[in-house]
């Protein structure tokens, strides 16, 4: 209905494409919804609101409207891998978290995590038949996040099918919020089978420590405290989204992007050192993660000179700030030599920057490198048939990509 009227919010909740929408708002830094949500698509704004310590990932829904866009938080004694994990958690509460999580993201645990990707990939990417037609998200891009996901978990082969059903129900309603009560019913529902799930593994690692990230979560410790079985459950689980969906959604997108973009994907070709900036470059085109909201904690001045009350929310358009001309020459253009390209957002900036963030770079970087050295002949990327999108807006991602890679016998040496 909003839209009607032309209204900021109403029109990103009705429009298909994000980043055009997200050109709409370039007349001023911030807009301001008749709900009372602000909005903005500035990269110094969305930029200046995620590293600022007194913006709240929390939502208040003062009114109706924003009970409709923000949702509303209700307590209760079930682990909610939102609300419960540190992406929801603010000020002392998310620094104490972080210090006792970090342990499970040092350098040499990376290192490894790059190992096994490697390992994965290598297996997925040779068992593509030369000259014959995949669906690249069933083959490649699922696939290869999930089994990542799984091995840091230490979830058991013969359930990860399970965590592809249950990482899409969160991200694509969770993370969108419920509009029917059968979408309500649907997010319940997975969210407490995977909590469960994540439940009786947790207590499986007290018994018998693994090398997983939930054995390291257990026996987290730091200045003598430690993390709480509802905080591990909810952490583990939230990094299905973190480490899983939003990364299925890089690769296929991003593998797209390239083939629409065939000279950037010669270039990419010739010169394999560009992979690791290509990855940004992707990150920075593509945002997974295409918006997310931030409330003030006291009334405040942004930048622009905008006027935020206490408890104020703010839509941060992500797509649209890592396309902003101000720092990006040529946004709309897909560059693999782009300098800043690092620069991008995709993965929040601040003290919220995803979690998951390094895990998602790696994989794909593993994977782009592993297939250039198969199927050298980038020329015969191919696309053999439509492309699906995915339900859902917060996360942009692709449900069938049909393509071929050619003949991988003349792999490089």
């Amino acid at each position: 209905m909003l839209n009607w009227f032309g209204d900021p919010i109403g029109r990103l909740e009705s429009c298909s494409d994000v980043a055009a929408f997200a050109e709409t708002l370039r007349s001023k830094p911030v807009h301001k919804s008749v709900t009372g949500l602000l909005i903005s698509a500035d990269y110094h704004v969305c930029s200046e609101v995620l590293k600022s310590p007194n913006w709240r990932t929390r939502p208040e829904a003062n009114n109706v409207f924003e009970k409709l866009y923000l949702g509303s938080i209700a307590d209760s004694e079930k682990v909610d891998p939102f609300l419960d994990s540190i992406i929801s958690k603010d000020g002392t509460e998310h620094t104490r978290i972080r210090k006792l999580i970090q342990p499970a993201f040092t350098h040499r645990v990376m290192q490894s995590w790059k190992s096994s990707a490697e390992k994965i990939a290598q297996e997925l990417v040779a068992n593509i038949p030369r000259n014959t037609e995949i669906d690249f998200v069933e083959a490649l891009a699922n696939p290869l996040p999930l089994a990542m996901i799984c091995e840091i978990l230490g979830v058991p082969l013969a359930d990860r099918d399970k965590f592809t059903t249950w990482g899409r129900t969160l991200a694509i309603i969770g993370l969108d919020l419920p509009r029917t009560t059968q979408e309500s019913r649907e997010l319940e529902n997975a969210s407490e089978e995977l909590t469960t799930y994540i439940s009786r593994l947790l207590s499986e690692r007290k018994l018998n420590p693994q090398e997983d990230l939930l054995s390291v979560l257990a026996n987290a410790e730091y200045e003598g405290d430690k993390l709480t079985d509802r905080e591990i459950v909810a952490t583990a689980s939230f990094l299905l989204i973190a480490g899983f969906e939003t990364t299925v959604n890089l690769l296929s997108v991003g593998t797209l992007v390239l083939l629409e973009n065939r000279e950037q994907l010669r270039r990419v070709e010739a010169n394999h050192d560009l992979v690791p900036n290509l990855v940004e470059e992707a990150l920075r085109v593509v945002t997974p993660v295409q918006y997310t909201a931030r409330t003030a904690d006291s009334n405040l001045e942004l930048s622009d000179g905008t006027k935020v009350r206490r408890g104020q929310s703010i839509v941060l358009v992500l797509t649209g700030a890592n396309r902003d001309s101000d720092l990006f020459e040529r946004p709309d253009s897909f560059d693999v030599s782009r300098e800043n390209a690092r620069k991008n957002i995709a993965f929040g900036y601040g003290a919220h920057h995803c979690i998951g963030a390094q895990l998602a770079r790696l994989e794909a970087e593993t994977l782009w490198s592993e297939l250039l050295q198969r199927f050298p002949n980038v020329t015969d990327w191919q696309l053999v048939g439509p492309v699906t999108q995915r339900a859902g807006k917060t996360i942009r991602g692709l449900e069938h990509m049909p393509m071929r890679f050619g003949d991988r016998e003349a792999v490089a040496k």
